[in-house]
């Protein structure tokens, strides 16, 4: 029994260092301006506004001056808003984020002890969940409604799996709350409950019904309402169905992805058909519509659903192994395999961002940011201010907008600038190839007197009756 504990505490071990590594390597990158307004600041500001009992008012490039269910329909992100009732500090949701996915493991641990009774295989899924590159890139990628969803989503699965029912419903519901295209996703936990416990037919067809209705309801309904009629990410599809089922794997890069993430559970999903649908639906939002390169590789967050949808496929396709007389003789070599695959394609094949995190030298560049950190507090922390995608991420708790060429248009009380080269392409987002013009032009209103410059760092203030 002793023995037994000790697999749990090895478990609890491991989640918190990830917990660890993942707040470690997130804050370091906050504090190295590599965290931006798109997509962290859209969602800390309006966090941080529903937190004031204020309306979740982003700035966005499409849909500015909106509430964020402009852009997506997002509810359950709000559960997140009484945090700020205890600090003010940004960094809390980067906190919390790796928390959260930490705590999903804890989940998903549980849920193989019960499916498989057998901790150490148990562990073994645990192992390629924590080691998956596509999670840690979520867990590290400023922050994002689909990474927090893992815990929700992995918690409808254990609902399942404990047979209760009431608990399932709020964790679904919870879940579709993070995003309106989450309906194919509860569209496939349904089906998935078909195969899985037949007894919940009538629970798996409600579940399909509501994901639908879900759906429809904030795709077609709430966010026109917000956004004055337009849906910014409705998908472009290919010509046939061939081109669009070819789309899963017309490019390299999508193939690599598709064979790394079934790697990194040692293409133990494909032994589990129940799951087949959920997998083809999550990768098919990503791979099929046209013009959506961005989600087709391991990094951002992306594969934080994905993630949860293996991790689980994996534990039932190890059940579905110990009743195979034959291969029911070798799980503990396969568990063996298992932990070392995930190792070493974290360690040596695909070099797991978490390493950071026990790299020195990533925490002395953190050290080279302190002028902008003195930049920053130039800014009074009511004032108005607009500025660059990565300098934005520090102004969400107060009125801020991206940098824009026709800034007069929103009359900002302080306008920053950091024009070093090196920079990410991420931090001039909106304004890439305008910058040295909008430098130019702030130098020559006069409306605006510069209070701050080096050779590369500006900030131009709003004189009182400047218009």
């Amino acid at each position: 029994m002793k023995v037994e504990k000790y697999k749990d505490v090895a478990a609890y071990i491991f989640s918190l260092c990830f917990i660890a590594a993942g707040i470690l390597v997130s804050l370091n990158r906050f504090w190295q301006y590599e965290v931006f307004y798109y997509d962290f600041g859209i969602f800390d500001q309006a966090i941080w506004g529903v937190s004031r009992l204020k309306p979740p008012i982003i700035d966005h490039l499409a849909v500015g001056g909106k509430w964020i269910f402009a852009d997506h329909f997002s509810p359950s992100i709000f559960l997140l808003s009484p945090l700020y009732w205890l600090t003010d500090r940004q960094e809390m949701i980067l906190v919390v984020q790796a928390v959260v996915v930490g705590l999903s493991g804890i989940v998903l641990y549980s849920i193989g002890k019960q499916v498989l009774k057998n901790r150490l295989l148990a562990l073994g899924i645990l192992t390629c969940y924590f080691l998956f590159v596509g999670l840690q890139n979520a867990v590290i990628t400023d922050f994002h409604e689909i990474t927090i969803m893992t815990l929700p989503l992995m918690l409808t699965f254990w609902a399942i799996v404990n047979k209760r029912v009431k608990l399932y419903f709020i964790f679904l519901i919870v879940t579709l709350g993070f995003k309106e295209s989450t309906f194919l996703l509860g569209a496939g936990i349904g089906i998935a409950i078909i195969f899985l416990r037949k007894e919940w037919f009538r629970i798996a067809i409600i579940t399909i019904a509501i994901s639908f209705i879900w759906g429809y309801v904030s795709i077609k309904l709430i966010i026109p309402l917000f956004s004055n009629g337009t849906y910014l990410y409705s998908p472009s599809f290919h010509g046939g169905v061939i081109d669009n089922i070819f789309a899963f794997v017309d490019h390299p890069l999508k193939q690599k992805t598709l064979f790394f993430s079934f790697l990194s559970f040692s293409f133990l999903p494909i032994i589990s058909p129940v799951f087949w649908f959920l997998i083809l639906q999550d990768y098919g939002i990503r791979f099929i519509p046209q013009f959506c390169c961005t989600r087709w590789d391991l990094g951002m967050h992306y594969n934080s659903q994905s993630a949860v949808i293996l991790a689980i496929s994996s534990v039932f396709a190890l059940k579905k192994l110990q009743k195979i007389k034959f291969t029911s003789k070798f799980l503990y070599l396969v568990w063996a395999v298992i932990i070392l695959n995930a190792l070493f394609l974290y360690r040596f094949i695909l070099h797991g961002p978490f390493g950071l995190a026990y790299n020195p030298s990533f925490y002395e560049h953190t050290k080279n940011f302190n002028y902008l950190n003195d930049m920053i507090k130039k800014i009074p922390k009511e004032a108005s201010v607009m500025t660059q995608n990565n300098l934005a991420a520090r102004f969400t708790h107060q009125k801020v907008y991206l940098l824009r060429f026709d800034y007069k248009k929103y009359n900002p009380e302080y306008i920053m600038i950091d024009n070093r080269k090196g920079q990410s392409s991420n931090s001039f987002f909106g304004i890439e190839h305008a910058v040295e013009n909008t430098i130019e032009k702030l130098k020559e209103d006069l409306s605006y007197k510069m209070i701050y410059n080096t050779k590369e760092q500006f900030i131009f203030k709003k004189k009182q009756g400047g218009s």
